[in-house]
C-alpha cells in the first residue's frame, strides 16, 4: 500500500490518449464529483494492456499520484492461499481496506492470472472460488456500499463521493482475461511500444513527449536526470530510427548500456576503478549508442504486436 505516490504524468513520455482517458475516468471525477454522476458517473475498471515494458505499472502509480489517492498493487500470488477459504477473505480484506483508505486505487499486475477464463475442467476449486469472489466484489463498487469520501477543497464547498474505489488491471496476455473480468473493466486501453515521432526538437522535454517522441525523450530524460545529456538533435534522431520496436523499458536498458561504455574506455586506459572521477570520462555520444544496440535488442516480436493490436480492435476502448 503506497499513500503518496510520487509518479506524475509529466514522469511518462507520450501515451497522450491513454492519459486523457485515465483523468476523464478517475482524476476528474475526484475531483468534481458535483458533475460526475447519473450518466456522466465513471466505470468501475481500467484495463491497461499491451506488450511488456511499455509502462502500464507506471500509468497505474500515476492515476494514484494525480488523484492523491492510496494506491493498493497486489498480484496474484498475493492473493493466495494454501488453506481453503483463505483466498476469498483476502480478498475481502483487500476491498475492505480499500473501502477504508479512500480514494483508493487497487492495481491489479499481471490480471490474467488471477482473472483468466474459468474452465470446467484442469482448473482448481479455490482457484474457481477467488476469481468469483473478485468479480463479485468488483461488481459492487459504486453501488452505493461504501463509505462515503468527503473532500475539502480551498474556496469550495465540501463534496460527497459517490465514486470511491477504483479498480484498474494490466496485463500483458488480455486474450486470455475471463469474459465476465473483461465486462467489469469497462474501459479497456492499448499501450503500445513508444512511437519516435518524425524529428526531435530541441525544447524542453515535455515539449518533445507531447509531440510523442516517446523513445527520444526516454533517452533524454534519462540522461538529463544524470546530468549526461549532450547529444546533437541529428543524433537523437538517429537513435530514434535505429529503436524501431523498442519498448520503454528496452529504452532504459539501452541507456544503462550505452552509459557504461565512457566507463569502459577510461578504465581500459589505466584508470583505477576506485578513484576515477566523473569528469575524467568522456560525455556518451550516438556511438555508444551504436556499440550498445549490439547489446541490447527489442523484447518484443512483430508477432506479439499483431495479436494485442488485434484484440485492441476488437475489444479495445481505442483503436490507435
Amino acid at each position: 500500500m503506497e499513500r503518496d505516490s510520487n509518479v506524475r504524468w509529466d514522469d511518462i513520455a507520450g501515451l497522450d490518449h491513454a492519459k486523457k482517458s485515465v483523468t476523464e475516468m478517475v482524476i476528474w471525477p475526484l475531483l468534481r464529483p458535483d458533475i460526475f454522476h447519473g450518466c456522466r458517473s465513471p466505470g468501475k475498471g481500467l484495463l491497461l494492456f499491451g506488450p511488456p515494458g511499455t509502462g502500464k505499472t507506471m500509468i497505474g502509480k500515476a492515476i494514484a499520484g494525480e488523484s492523491k489517492a492510496t494506491f493498493f498493487s497486489i498480484s496474484a500470488s498475493s492473493l493466495t492461499s494454501k488453506w481453503i477459504g483463505e483466498g476469498e477473505k483476502l480478498v475481502r480484506a483487500l476491498f475492505g481496506v480499500a473501502s477504508c483508505r479512500t480514494p483508493a486505487v487497487i492495481f491489479i499486475d499481471e490480471v490474467d492470472s488471477l482473472l483468466s477464463q474459468r474452465k470446467s475442467e484442469g482448473e482448481h476449486e479455490s482457484s474457481r472460488r477467488i476469481k468469483t469472489q473478485f468479480l463479485i466484489e468488483m461488481e459492487g463498487i459504486g453501488s452505493g456500499n461504501e463509505q462515503l469520501l468527503l473532500i475539502g477543497k480551498p474556496g469550495t464547498d465540501r463534496w460527497i463521493v459517490e465514486f470511491d474505489k477504483n479498480v484498474s488491471g494490466a496485463t500483458n496476455r488480455p486474450q486470455e482475461l475471463d469474459e465476465a473480468a473483461r465486462r467489469r473493466f469497462s474501459k479497456r486501453l492499448y499501450i503500445p511500444l513508444p512511437s519516435a515521432g518524425n524529428s526531435f526538437s530541441p525544447h524542453v522535454m515535455l515539449d518533445y513527449a507531447s509531440h510523442a517522441e516517446a523513445r527520444g525523450w526516454i533517452v533524454r530524460n534519462l540522461l538529463q536526470k544524470d546530468g549526461l545529456f549532450c547529444m546533437s538533435s541529428s543524433d537523437m534522431d538517429e537513435i530514434c530510427s535505429m529503436t524501431e520496436g523498442y519498448s520503454g523499458s528496452d529504452m532504459n536498458n539501452l541507456v544503462k548500456e550505452a552509459s557504461m561504455y565512457p566507463l569502459r574506455e577510461a578504465l581500459k586506459a589505466g584508470k583505477d576503478i576506485g578513484k576515477i572521477s566523473t569528469e575524467e570520462m568522456r560525455a556518451i555520444g550516438l556511438q555508444d549508442f551504436r556499440a550498445a544496440l549490439q547489446e541490447v535488442k527489442p523484447s518484443v516480436s512483430k508477432c506479439e504486436l499483431g495479436a494485442y493490436e488485434d484484440w485492441n480492435s476488437q475489444f479495445g476502448s481505442l483503436c490507435l
